[in-house]
């Protein structure tokens, strides 16, 4: 078929056909992620959460922040209420926790792919939005991190991008709010959103700031107010205080232990530094969207992009992170990161089960890269600064129309107007 004519065709597929293709595509491979989570055990984290379900059991949620496990708890209190609630069901029969604790990952990435493509949709092209949400539904790395992996990274991604797109697309402050709440209440780092979220808020005026605080506190309040109460300062110690494993193999500490930096100048990166990432990706796509507020799409991108590029911790859920949010900045950039991702992440995992094919996998423990993965390592960072650069670019130079501006957080039928712009690779 010739390049023309499969363009003609793509522009001739519906947002209805792209929508639905885009949804069977996800729940066919959630099923093959479920298939795996109830047949393999997964990485080490899955023993973490066994002791961490048991802490639960006697502690209570809580209760669980400061006690001695084999790994640092570090999770907010949704975490734990999940947490909690997987233990019980394992308690009455209704699982195993390494099946279970891989659960809500799966199904999170089936919403992951819908909202890439309602986000893409509000400003590119629908095939565009269609192939963007297709290449999330099969990307590898979320086969691996979600369906054998073991964490929450997925969850927190799937309802940061529902925070944004109920915001910025939906007009739903009061929703937005909600989903907010839950997204740093699974793991802090959707935090780099908040800054990008409140100016949304502030030019849509000043009612759908409030609607967003009520939406936000009717989660919060309850999930963040007995913690403080119960455990504030253990919280603040082994949550906020969480400077990552020993083991630094990704991005500048690697690559400053490369060049045999000043051991002063890493502990500087990796003690200090990590607020001025925390700053720099949450400010810079503020003043973005601030400066161009059409520019939400690639700020997103900026953000999460921007958090693990220069992230000195590291842990291989994470390229996660970034991973949906790319393909706001451009479906080929995102696609390249996604590739060199997926390249990486099934590299260092057949390592760390002993055998080459995924197919073979059962339990990962985990080990430093050999050559091969850092040189994967290297070319996922890489493709992750492209991402970077590229949506830094795009957002600088979007149109000054403001999305949220011509929605009405009162006016139901002028949701989802954010104006079209021009088609992108």
């Amino acid at each position: 078929m010739a390049m023309t004519e499969r363009r003609s065709w793509l522009l001739a597929v519906s947002r209805g056909q792209w929508r639905a293709a885009v949804l069977v595509v996800a729940l066919v491979t959630t099923a093959l992620k479920l298939w795996i989570a109830a047949n393999t055990f997964g990485t080490d984290d899955v023993h973490y959460w066994t002791e961490f379900a048991q802490g639960v059991r006697e502690f209570g949620p809580f209760g669980i922040y400061g006690k001695p496990f084999a790994a640092q708890y570090n999770h907010p209190p949704l975490t734990s209420m999940l947490l909690a609630y997987v233990a019980w069901l394992t308690d009455h029969g209704f699982g195993t926790l390494p099946y279970l604790i891989r659960v809500p990952a799966s199904v999170a990435d089936v919403a992951t792919a819908w909202l890439v493509f309602g986000l893409v949709r509000a400003y590119r092209a629908v095939h565009l939005a269609g192939l963007a949400g297709l290449a999330v539904a099969v990307s590898p790395v979320l086969v691996v991190i979600s369906g054998f992996h073991g964490n929450t990274d997925p969850v927190f991604v799937m309802f940061a991008l529902l925070a944004v797109y109920l915001v910025a697309v939906r007009g739903s402050a009061v929703g937005g709010g909600f989903a907010f709440a839950a997204a740093v209440s699974i793991k802090l780092v959707p935090v780099v959103l908040a800054p990008l979220l409140l100016v949304l808020l502030i030019r849509a005026g000043w009612r759908a700031l409030v609607a967003f605080v009520i939406g936000a506190a009717a989660l919060a309040v309850p999930l963040w107010g007995p913690l403080l109460v119960a455990a504030w300062p253990e919280f603040s110690a082994n949550v906020l205080g969480y400077q990552g494993i020993a083991l630094r193999e990704w991005g500048l500490p690697q690559f400053l232990t490369w060049v045999r930096a000043p051991g002063r100048l890493i502990e500087l990166v990796v003690g200090p530094g990590r607020f001025v990432v925390l700053l720099l990706s949450a400010i810079v796509p503020a003043y973005l969207v601030w400066r161009r507020p059409a520019a939400v799409g690639p700020a997103v991108g900026v953000a999460l992009g921007t958090f693990l590029l220069l992230s000195p911790a590291f842990g291989m859920q994470y390229v996660v992170w970034p991973l949906a949010a790319a393909y706001l900045v451009g479906n080929v950039v995102a696609t390249v990161y996604n590739a060199t991702a997926s390249m990486f992440v099934l590299a260092v995992y057949s390592d760390w089960n002993g055998v080459d094919a995924p197919w073979g996998w059962f339990e990962a423990e985990a080990m430093p890269f050999h050559f091969q993965e850092k040189v994967l390592m290297i070319l996922t960072w890489c493709a992750l600064a492209a991402v970077v650069t590229l949506g830094i670019d795009r957002a600088w130079r979007r149109p000054k129309e403001l999305p949220t501006a011509r929605v009405s957080m009162g006016h139901p039928e002028e949701r989802g107007m954010m104006p079209r712009l021009p088609a992108e690779i």
